[in-house]
């Protein structure tokens, strides 16, 4: 499967992970992939981890109404990242993963 297709995947289950929001897990994406009748394994296990902690974080972001210039202080992810996250251009690293959860559990305490 070539680029644009992968791209056109991730978008869908970039959608499907915001509707859903915390509820989801890998193996409940891979059945979406699955029930879609798409190979699962083109999209990768770090693939999926980014899209459901970048949804999980978004709902966050959403609930308290942050500002992109306090989201990137409270996160320490750089404004034109995020706005790569939101726009669906780029997925977060492990590195900004671990920056999404630590404010995710800080905001749990």
């Amino acid at each position: 499967m070539n680029t644009e297709d992968k791209d056109w995947i991730m978008r869908q289950l970039r959608a499907f992970a915001m509707g859903l929001g915390a509820i989801l897990s890998k193996d409940s994406l891979r059945d979406f992939l699955e029930y879609k009748h798409y190979d699962s394994k083109i999209v990768s296990d770090d693939d999926l981890d980014a899209l459901i902690v970048y949804a999980r974080f978004q709902k966050l972001v959403e609930a308290h109404h942050y500002s992109d210039t306090d989201l990137a202080a409270m996160s320490g992810i750089a404004a034109d990242r995020l706005a790569g996250f939101a726009q669906g251009t780029a997925l977060p690293t492990a590195a900004e993963q671990g920056a999404m959860q630590a404010v995710l559990d800080h905001a749990a305490k």
